[in-house]
């Protein structure tokens, strides 16, 4: 598979995720690959399998703020076929610097849950509770 931002990619298809009802922004998107260009990174990219020029940056939440929580509902739990919460991982979308958001930040309100057991995905949207669009990586 050729990406424009990678080249040549060999990659694990345990890492193909159907998310479908997309991403915010993009619902017609539902197959995606995470790709680890450099494990000893912090962060991967979610890459559309269909649109090469569609990527985006994720990484762990939990290494930069161990205090984070998201509370799933039973609904996001049917939504990604889980039937345990061991076979469940959240990322979050990185926003790289730019003129609008001149540091790297995360956005918390919109993290991704991935059963690594199946590849089914869903971003989620917390309305309520501290977290924020473009939190301050440290």
């Amino acid at each position: 598979m050729d990406f424009s931002r990678f080249g040549a990619v060999a990659h694990d298809w345990d890492m193909q995720l159907h998310m479908p009802a997309g991403l915010l922004g993009f619902p017609e998107i539902t197959e995606y690959l995470i790709v680890d260009p450099d494990p000893e990174l912090p962060v991967k990219w979610l890459q559309a399998q269909d649109e090469p020029r569609l990527a985006f940056v994720i990484t762990d939440p939990f290494p930069f703020l161990p205090d984070y929580q998201v509370e799933l509902n039973p609904l996001d739990l049917m939504d990604v076929d889980a039937h345990a919460s061991t076979d469940l991982f959240l990322v979050v979308i990185v926003t790289l610097p730019r003129k609008t958001v001149p540091y790297p930040a995360v956005y918390l309100q919109g993290p991704v849950l991935i059963n690594r057991t199946n590849g089914w995905a869903k971003q989620l949207v917390l309305v309520q509770g501290p977290y924020h669009t473009h939190h301050q990586l440290t």
